[in-house]
């Protein structure tokens, strides 16, 4: 999951070269430090080095540029060597800038370089981040780490592949979603089974198998009266089954319709298969693409983060709010050992009853906007819920969150009852990532 960053150098002649090259190493240390996967071209210093680097660039795999003015440098020998990533793939644009000699400040003139260099790509279209400063400055790409990390997000949305058991649950507008803007804007490719493949799936999963799962995981968890090793495992199938499906297609994400063809129909809602798997991959119920496809940003963006989702229920005096899902959330997520009960009301099956542990977390939604997106997104704190159920229901897993923004500035921009979330402050990259992709931020 580490960004994986293309360095191109650029030089003048006219300058010393051991100066180059020993810029030029520090500057890859730098990067390195930083939590990169480091690819490099050879220095592009006059116009024969321009097709060397041209072809590394076509032929490596990258998510991101990063354009290192070491001196002066030639303005047509960059283009020339970016021409055909120049408008397709975002650029971080670093210029050192002076260092000590001898007791006083020498250049290489690398800034003033960056001055042509800047307002070119800005007016060639090109999407870049400018940093600033030498490589011995451990602030010097601080600011490029949110960037990093969105290059990559946005890399690998283009190469995703959801899963979408069923459709959208129970009439849900803002669940639905345009195929072919969606895979056009965002990049994941949508892949739509019926929820009947999980029954078919789960049939062919040995009795052996799903006895194995129940004694590895029965001692983990507290149980409920009523959670029988038979409901075990049923459920325990139902787990290898969307486990299985998503191994076959390659799913880095899945969103299942449980209402109601799982939940009632078929006697067995997925509650805890998904609050499983939501430990592998991200996961949500319902049918809902935004939201899946939300959690899939979160999760790329911080690294393999594991994602969940609450309904929003109630808010708070003191900017707080209150998230669950009706049986629900990783059990990573769980405050202590997990907890797991029976439905007895509304479905059937088994439900996750783990309250949230504490810590900071990041709530986005992704929604339609006239002919493109907005995000929602906000932070804050997650807290103990309060004593919490829904009407002759058991406990859901519920987040209790002091937000850092306004609760009305939430409410007022509400784009479902949905939300993602991930432990940690994403909130940065979330905002560089939607830059990338022109799609609209709304901060609460």
């Amino acid at each position: 999951m580490k960004p994986r960053a293309m360095l191109v150098p650029f030089g003048y002649p006219d300058y010393p070269q051991e100066l180059l090259d020993r810029f030029l190493e520090s500057s890859k240390e730098a990067l390195l430090a930083n939590g990169l996967s480091l690819f490099s071209t050879p220095p592009v210093i006059v116009d024969e080095d321009v097709a060397y680097a041209r072809r590394f660039l076509r032929e490596a795999d990258y998510d991101f540029l990063v354009v290192l003015l070491l001196s002066w440098v030639e303005a047509p020998l960059l283009v020339a060597t970016l021409e055909d990533c120049l408008t397709s793939c975002p650029i971080v644009l670093w210029s050192h800038t002076t260092f000590e000699g001898d007791g006083e400040q020498l250049t290489l003139g690398p800034l003033p370089a960056a001055g042509v260099v800047r307002q070119t790509l800005e007016e060639m279209g090109a999407q870049f981040k400018f940093i600033y400063g030498q490589p011995d400055n451990p602030d010097v790409f601080a600011n490029a780490r949110s960037y990093a990390l969105a290059a990559r997000a946005r890399k690998a949305l283009r190469g995703a592949k959801v899963g979408l058991f069923g459709y959208v649950s129970m009439g849900m507008y803002t669940g639905t979603f345009d195929h072919t803007k969606l895979r056009r804007e965002i990049g994941p490719e949508i892949v739509q089974l019926d929820q009947y493949t999980i029954v078919k799936q789960g049939e062919q999963i040995l009795d052996e198998v799903a006895v194995d799962l129940v004694d590895k995981y029965k001692g983990q968890w507290l149980l409920a009266e009523g959670v029988t090793d038979q409901a075990l495992a049923a459920t325990m199938r139902q787990y290898a089954a969307l486990q299985g499906l998503s191994t076959q297609h390659r799913f880095q994400a899945l969103t299942v319709k449980c209402q109601y063809e799982l939940s009632r129909l078929f006697g067995l809602a997925p509650c805890v298969a998904l609050s499983l798997l939501g430990d592998e991959l991200p996961v949500s119920c319902e049918g809902d693409v935004p939201l899946i496809v939300s959690q899939l940003m979160l999760h790329y963006l911080t690294a393999g983060g594991v994602t969940s989702y609450g309904d929003l229920h109630d808010v708070y005096p003191g900017h707080e709010v209150l998230f669950g899902a009706c049986g629900f959330a990783p059990m990573s997520h769980a405050a202590g050992q997990p907890r797991l009960g029976k439905h007895t009301a509304l479905y059937e099956g088994l439900l996750n009853t783990s309250p949230y542990k504490e810590g900071s977390v990041t709530l986005a939604r992704l929604a339609n906007d006239g002919p493109g997106y907005k995000m929602h997104i906000t932070a804050g704190q997650a807290k103990p819920p309060p004593p919490f159920r829904e009407v002759e229901c058991p406990p859901y897993p519920f987040i209790r969150i002091a937000l850092d923004g306004s609760v009305d500035s939430l409410m007022q921009n509400l784009m479902s009852q949905h939300y993602a979330i991930v432990y940690g402050d994403a909130r940065q990259p979330l905002l560089e990532l939607c830059g990338m992709l022109g799609i609209r931020p709304v901060l609460a």
